[in-house]
């Protein structure tokens, strides 16, 4: 270990951290045969889980239970123990679908899997509340979104629930975010995918696991003119304008007075100022550098650190090479993995992005192949 040593002046230095070096992604992409992919040079991928097989545990044992299919939107969360737990949707029909729980320790090695939620019908995408709770949308015409207690210390973790954002009759719903800038009263935003799938905005009434099962309010977005919005409490402005602006909405992201969401249909991204009451738009992928391609349907999103380098992933689904792109500060594209064009996974979806809580693992999958990868930076960094 490298020890303290005098400068010249006498006084002692202390070693450093590296500092952070900014990754470029899609610069040049190799190709794993073993994977059948091709991802950017300075990552390593891994195979950690695959649908209909048990997940290996690092203490050489396995589940008892085998890997879900149908995987599709997930999210980390951590653990008062220093691990965390990747939570994965099943988006399975006829009560087939679900919430599963990848949990890791304090390393970022396996220890558990297990059901979550189950008995649910196409749990599609979600999102973390500001609590460390998963919530889990149903895509299905009555769907709900459920809420997912990850921690087995907490009162709630044998208890998932149905909330409040999909309203009394449900939807086709997709992802959520959430402004918790008030802590008294968070913001959840909830997608939905279909041609008039209203946005939704969920104004609670408090803090906590409760804060999403009693109280709150719903207003929907309707767009105006002059690229102008604002939230109307009629649910029928908010369908004719999804209809005609924001039709199959998908993933959706909070950052900073910001709403970031995307039409797959219409392979579109929203940007939304919420301040100023205006938005933005742009054809998903249409700034590209480097290699690759970002030319089918936009899905899921997550954010990586947007204050300070304003980067967003994106997952894609179809085409003959579905892959992760990502897009930085200025509106350009790059890919950071995608299948094999024309190989194993043509026509497949990519799904379950995410991060691991220090940002040095980066999760993703290919939802029929059942395949769930592990990606870090072969220099030991954090991700973007």
């Amino acid at each position: 270990a490298p020890s303290n040593t005098p400068s010249a002046s006498g006084t002692m230095l202390t070693p450093t951290k590296s500092p952070f070096v900014l990754f470029t992604y899609g610069e040049s992409l190799y190709r794993d045969n073993d994977l059948g992919i091709q991802i950017s040079v300075g990552l390593t991928a891994t195979q950690i889980a695959q649908s209909g097989s048990s997940v290996s545990y690092a203490n050489g044992g396995q589940s008892s239970r085998s890997y879900h299919g149908m995987m599709d939107g997930a999210g980390i969360a951590q653990l008062p123990d220093g691990g965390y737990a990747y939570l994965s949707n099943a988006e399975k029909s006829s009560g087939n679908g679900g919430v599963y729980g990848l949990y890791f320790n304090k390393d970022g090695e396996i220890i558990d899997y297990k059901a979550l939620l189950t008995g649910t019908s196409r749990n599609c995408g979600g999102g973390m509340s500001p609590w460390n709770t998963w919530v889990s949308c149903e895509e299905v015409g009555s769907g709900q979104c459920w809420q997912v207690e990850p921690d087995p210390n907490k009162p709630n973790h044998n208890s998932p629930k149905a909330t409040l954002l999909g309203g009394p009759s449900g939807g086709a719903y997709e992802t959520v975010a959430v402004d918790n800038t008030n802590e008294n009263k968070p913001i959840f935003f909830t997608t939905e995918d279909k041609s008039n799938g209203e946005l939704r905005r969920f104004e609670a009434d408090g803090n906590g696991w409760d804060a999403l099962h009693v109280g709150g309010q719903t207003t929907y977005l309707q767009f105006l003119s002059g690229n102008r919005f604002q939230w109307t409490s009629n649910i029928d402005d908010g369908k004719s304008s999804a209809w005609n602006h924001y039709p199959n909405a998908e993933g959706i992201i909070y950052h900073n007075s910001t709403l970031y969401f995307v039409a797959k249909v219409t392979r579109t991204l929203f940007i939304l100022d919420l301040n100023d009451m205006t938005y933005t738009s742009e054809r998903t992928g249409s700034s590209w550098v480097g290699q690759g391609a970002f030319n089918s349907q936009p899905d899921q999103i997550i954010e990586s650190d947007l204050d300070k380098r304003k980067y967003i992933y994106f997952t894609e689904d179809g085409g003959n090479a579905p892959g992760v792109h990502v897009r930085d500060r200025e509106g350009n594209y790059y890919t950071m993995v995608r299948g094999v064009p024309g190989g194993r996974y043509s026509g497949d979806e990519t799904v379950g992005i995410a991060f691991s809580p220090d940002r040095r693992k980066f999760y993703f999958g290919f939802q029929d192949a059942g395949v769930l990868m592990e990606v870090t930076r072969d220099d030991g960094q954090p991700f973007n």
